[in-house]
């Protein structure tokens, strides 16, 4: 549990003012997402915690449990049931050159396709996979590019991890927002979530109906984070450090 971390998490609401300071600062930002999974990755590394300009909750259950001692929040993920749709045509609007990473080599050239069919003027000028080992060159890829907005889909840590070394490193200011498995779904359906579950807030089972490793953290993780963090952070409050 890190104090830190929850008093930088942002409403969704005000995600578009967020990107638009980003778009016009003269400085590259990071932008990511926190789910009761990632939220404990990210509040290992100080550094994340530090580095990443913005967070944002990506699930309604962190949202709950956040607003029951701290100012509230509503949720903005990167998928297309939230922020993504928006935020890929203000890239698309602005004629920003936009750097695709993550997923594996074929889900990510297809998530590529997918995005220029429904953006057909999104200015994609680099994509590679996300199992990176020469973090440099891709950093001098980026440069060659011009990249000023980078999509990065990897999965936390990792894309909390390779966005904050890339922050510092770009020649020319950058948007970087982390997108979790954002590519991978759309390489599967261009609107991943079926109508019905996105209606009902039901994200959460789809996935854990198509994915193990969703499953596995649904039913083993969650309830362990529900309760270390509600007698945390109730432990906070009665210490008045809240």
């Amino acid at each position: 549990m890190n104090l830190e971390l929850n008093k930088k998490l942002i409403s969704g609401t005000h995600f578009t003012s967020v990107q638009d300071a980003c778009f016009q600062s003269n400085h590259s930002s990071v932008i990511s997402f926190l789910n009761p999974f990632s939220y404990y990755e990210v509040a290992k590394d100080h550094t994340l915690i530090e580095q990443v300009d913005y967070y944002f909750s990506d699930g309604s259950l962190l949202c709950k449990l956040h607003n029951l001692f701290l100012d509230k929040i509503t949720r903005a993920s990167f998928d297309y049931s939230s922020i993504a749709a928006d935020f890929l045509h203000a890239v698309e609007a602005s004629g920003k050159r936009i750097a695709v990473i993550g997923a594996t080599e074929q889900e990510n050239a297809k998530a590529v396709e997918v995005l220029q069919q429904q953006y057909p003027k999104l200015n994609i000028v680099f994509n590679r996979n996300g199992y990176i080992e020469d973090k440099d060159a891709v950093v001098n890829d980026l440069n060659e590019a011009g990249a000023e907005v980078v999509l990065v889909g990897m999965g936390t840590p990792y894309q909390e991890a390779f966005s904050t070394y890339i922050k510092n490193r770009l020649l020319a200011p950058a948007v970087i927002i982390t997108c979790g498995g954002f590519l991978t779904q759309t390489s599967i359906k261009p609107d991943y979530y079926h109508p019905l579950v996105k209606k009902l807030g039901l994200r959460w089972l789809q996935r854990m109906v198509m994915h193990k490793h969703v499953r596995e953290r649904v039913l083993k993780q969650y309830p362990k984070f529900v309760f270390k963090y509600f007698f945390t952070m109730l432990g906070f409050k009665l210490k008045k450090q809240i």
